[in-house]
């Protein structure tokens, strides 16, 4: 497949198709082909893929394309509106109420489960 000229990249999950290759398939799907024969035309066996794997391919690209017409096949949008990992707590940037209470907190988790643990020794006896 990776020899396939409408192929741009390809990874162990992921096939990345060409612009070229998404306007001309999403023109033909317009104009009525099917998903399949489209994908068959452009070198693909569908057989390869999950079922409906072209019908959504060109179902995504429709809606891309509705949305952000031509230009959202050239440019890789995913991930563009992260805002990133939460940023992680630091104990040094706490109150010292603050850390009272995650230690409360963590006491109360700390005697619920030996509480559980005991009354499962019981249940087993």
């Amino acid at each position: 497949m990776l020899k396939n000229t409408n192929v741009e990249k390809l990874t162990e999950k992921h096939v990345v198709y060409t612009t070229k290759f998404k306007t001309n398939a999403l023109g033909a799907y317009l104009n009525g082909e099917s998903p399949n024969q489209i994908f068959i035309d452009a070198g693909f066996n569908p057989s390869f893929f999950v079922s409906k794997y072209c019908h959504s391919c060109l179902k995504r690209w429709k809606k891309k394309y509705l949305k952000d017409g031509k230009r959202s096949f050239k440019h890789e949008r995913r991930g563009s509106g992260s805002t990133g990992r939460p940023r992680k707590e630091n104990a040094d940037d706490l109150t010292i109420e603050e850390l009272r209470a995650l230690v409360e907190i963590q006491q109360d988790l700390i005697d619920h489960l030996k509480k559980k643990k005991a009354l499962t020794k019981k249940t087993k006896r």
